[in-house]
């Protein structure tokens, strides 16, 4: 995953958009509460917001860095925790969001993520293409 790989800034740039949107979901939500009214979402927490954080900037330090394991290891985090999102999205009670725009609001917030990871694998499988073409 270098960085200066064209491809791979797309890659990361699409993960670290589902990343600050989904901090600012939190945020959003957590203000909500804090003004006593319904988060947008069934999810709300500072928590969230740090660990985050941490996660998109595990996510910048790895593709600078060119370390192919904590990538892959943050993103596979991220996209199980799209996935549960989504899934929840589905089937959870409706009543957990104000409005069925804001439900499907963050099932297209937590696609982002998922894309992003989808990106992670081709560019994964390109650069292991590569290096199998070099060794021959």
């Amino acid at each position: 995953m270098n960085i200066s790989n064209n491809y791979s800034v797309a890659t990361l740039s699409v993960q670290l958009i589902h990343v600050a949107l989904c901090i600012v979901w939190n945020l959003v939500g957590v203000y909500q509460l804090s003004q006593g009214i319904q988060s947008i979402g069934p999810t709300a927490s500072l928590i969230g917001v740090v660990i985050l954080f941490v996660f998109g900037s595990a996510l910048f330090l790895a593709a600078s860095k060119n370390w192919r394991w904590l990538y892959l290891s943050v993103s596979l985090l991220l996209v199980w925790g799209a996935v549960s999102a989504i899934y929840g999205g589905f089937t959870k009670d409706v009543a957990l969001w104000p409005t069925p725009f804001w439900r499907y609001a963050g099932i297209l917030v937590n696609a982002v993520g998922v894309v992003g990871f989808c990106m992670v694998i081709a560019s994964l499988r390109r650069l292991t293409a590569a290096v199998t073409v070099k060794e021959a």
